[in-house]
């Protein structure tokens, strides 16, 4: 196990590695627990290639770095808000991929260390309920 869950960290659905190191993960916490911690799902990067980290002992890794705080949108909202409809009255974030597009054996998930930062690397996370929306993440900056 790479990451332990806590009250604020638990539910996750979806991992990805976006590099060797960096490790993607989205959450489904389902209605009981979003009500227990009053907070809808959330997408977190654990850098688990972190040194400072783990030279403080075996099984510590870094906090998460919270890149995706999901809210409802109108069709979620309509559901929360409306009663027992169709939807669950949140967007539930349901997957996380990072891929180069590459359809053959050497494309399976762990035959490549991902680049997000290349050009035919993509990174994807979609939503479930609600509008059902997929959303391309768009890395920049010069750090890798």
């Amino acid at each position: 196990m790479a990451v332990p869950g806590d009250r604020d960290h638990s539910g996750f659905d979806n991992i990805a590695f976006a590099s060797d190191t960096s490790l993607l993960v989205v959450e489904d916490a389902g209605d009981s627990l979003h009500a227990q911690r009053n907070a809808l799902d959330s997408g977190y990067l654990y850098d688990l290639g972190n040194r400072d980290a783990r030279a403080q002992g075996a099984g510590r890794v870094p906090a998460p770095v919270r890149w995706l705080a999901e809210g409802r949108d109108a069709s979620a909202t309509f559901d929360a808000l409306s009663g027992p409809a169709y939807n669950d009255g949140d967007n539930e974030i349901t997957g996380i991929h990072v891929s180069d597009g590459d359809p053959t054996a050497d494309g399976l998930l762990g035959a490549k260390v991902p680049d997000p930062y290349a050009a035919q690397w993509r990174t994807f996370w979609t939503q479930q309920h609600g509008d059902n929306t997929t959303w391309e993440i768009r890395w920049s900056g010069a750090s890798r």
